[in-house]
């Protein structure tokens, strides 16, 4: 897939192109990329994506929300979509000032060579989000592109939006959330070197260092799944938070000074120090405590990998 970062002047002769921030490129955003991919084939254009670095909501409002999808990820989810070109566009100062018409003209139409253009029922652009889909129809019949405005996409009878999957994924019900997501959340990040506590207890444990913008549920236990390097997926058990039993302060990370991502992966030996791995959540088992000991830690992580072992078996 071509990637590029800045809007020029004929940068792309045609295409067919699918506008928004995408964040979890769940169902909703794969209606909205998968007409673009349609259209494409129908123009015989280049089907493309515009979308943002960053959240627009860290620059117009202050504070990003925390991301279910690095900007690497929703790459690589959009050419398994069929998309071939992306323009990841910083928002900045002088982007957020132009006119919705500006915007139309200076890097959808000039830059993009859009002649089709998909958006989500609820997309807006430009100044102060001026622009709603009705205006981008009329600017499509004066820049000669057809817009098409995909439907709110239910599944399960639950509306789909990143951020209710967000709110899901805050109150630990990883299912729902996978569910409406399309597949598992995970967070991709970087095995680093940690205390070693977990080889100390029988239970080794890959410490997976993620990027600071991506949204990691609250502190607990869960069933999950590691991928690692070279394509392998492996069953795991997975514990966010401060472990409290080996040092002062509570489950709440009350004393503590850096919440930790230890993925314990099942009937696996090997060594993943350095590799990016992908860990994926299914399921919360239960809430991080502190144990009077390590005997009783040591039997209750035998626990959650037998639960572990039953719930992947199912």
């Amino acid at each position: 897939m071509e990637i590029y970062f800045e809007p020029k002047p004929g940068l792309v002769e045609r295409s067919a192109i699918a506008l928004g921030f995408f964040d979890g490129v769940h169902p909703g955003h794969q209606v909205v990329i998968g007409k673009a991919v349609e259209e494409a084939k129908r123009l015989d254009a280049k089907a493309g994506v515009v979308t943002f670095a960053d959240h627009p909501r860290g620059l117009t409002r202050g504070q990003a929300p925390l991301l279910l999808t690095t900007i690497e990820q929703r790459l690589e989810l959009f050419a398994q979509q069929g998309v071939e070109l992306a323009l990841v566009l910083t928002f900045s100062e002088e982007l957020c000032k132009l006119s919705p018409r500006e915007y139309v003209q200076n890097v959808l139409a000039a830059s993009m060579g859009a002649k089709s253009i998909s958006v989500g029922h609820n997309h807006h652009f430009g100044r102060d989000r001026e622009g709603d889909a009705d205006l981008l129809r009329d600017l499509g019949v004066e820049r000669d592109f057809v817009v098409h405005v995909a439907d709110m996409v239910l599944v399960e009878n639950q509306e789909v939006s990143s951020s209710r999957i967000r709110d899901l994924i805050l109150s630990r019900d990883m299912e729902l959330a996978s569910l409406l997501l399309s597949r598992p959340y995970c967070l991709r990040g970087v095995v680093v070197g940690g205390e070693k506590r977990g080889r100390q207890l029988g239970f080794p444990t890959a410490n997976v260092d993620v990027a600071f913008n991506q949204l990691v549920p609250p502190t607990g236990v869960y069933v999950g799944s590691v991928r690692l390097n070279d394509g392998s997926r492996h069953q795991s058990v997975v514990n966010i938070g401060v472990r409290p039993t080996f040092k002062g302060g509570n489950a709440a990370g009350e004393g503590q000074s850096k919440l930790t991502i230890e993925a314990h992966l099942l009937d696996f030996d090997g060594d993943l120090y350095g590799q990016t791995v992908e860990v994926s959540l299914l399921k919360s088992l239960r809430d991080e405590k502190k144990f009077a000991d390590l005997d009783a830690l040591k039997n209750q992580i035998a626990t959650d990998c037998q639960v572990a072992r039953c719930y992947l078996a199912c």
